[in-house]
């Protein structure tokens, strides 16, 4: 695993979702998906400008599951985040990405 820095940007009120992690029992039932739309709603409702995550892109390549608590692409696209930026850091071989919904 190589874990470098994501980025430092201006703090404008942005809020930011750090990990998912789903006990494997649990995996597969949308659960992720849920908490990400939980961490939306909670930045809406505290006037945030936008809100932003830090997933693997890992295209359509299977993702160690122990590895995947930051994310992934697709789980944020399917949350209308968009990709903002590449980042230096890298899990499993898979880039990590900067993606952001903009909530104004």
């Amino acid at each position: 695993m190589r874990d470098g820095p994501i980025g430092v940007l201006a703090y404008d009120g942005t809020k930011a979702v750090g990990c998912t992690r789903v006990p494997p029992g649990l995996r597969g039932r949308g659960i992720s998906h849920s908490l990400l739309a939980g961490a939306v709603k909670f930045a809406r409702s505290r006037g945030a400008p936008a809100i932003e995550g830090y997933p693997v892109d890992n295209g359509s390549e299977k993702v160690d599951l122990a590895m995947a608590y930051v994310g992934t692409r697709r789980m944020f696209e399917k949350a209308e985040f968009h990709k903002a930026a590449d980042t230096s850091s890298a899990i499993n071989a898979f880039p990590r990405v900067l993606m952001k919904l903009d909530l104004r």
